[in-house]
């Protein structure tokens, strides 16, 4: 009785969490790599600007 209970309930339970937890951590891991990108590309871009003699506003 409560085997087929656990059967089934309890596996297809846990199969909808996994992948719901294996999407969120998916989309987390991108989300935390396109910010990263960006935060890379922005310092990349600041320290450009810093080096560069001629400021860019001035000059149209």
């Amino acid at each position: 009785m409560f085997q087929s209970l656990f059967i089934n309930v309890w596996v297809p339970l846990m199969l909808c969490c996994t992948q719901v937890y294996w999407e969120i951590w998916v989309r987390m891991q991108l989300m935390g790599f396109a910010i990263y990108k960006s935060r890379s590309a922005d310092r990349r871009s600041k320290a450009l600007k810093a080096s560069s003699p001629a400021p860019d506003h001035g000059h149209h």
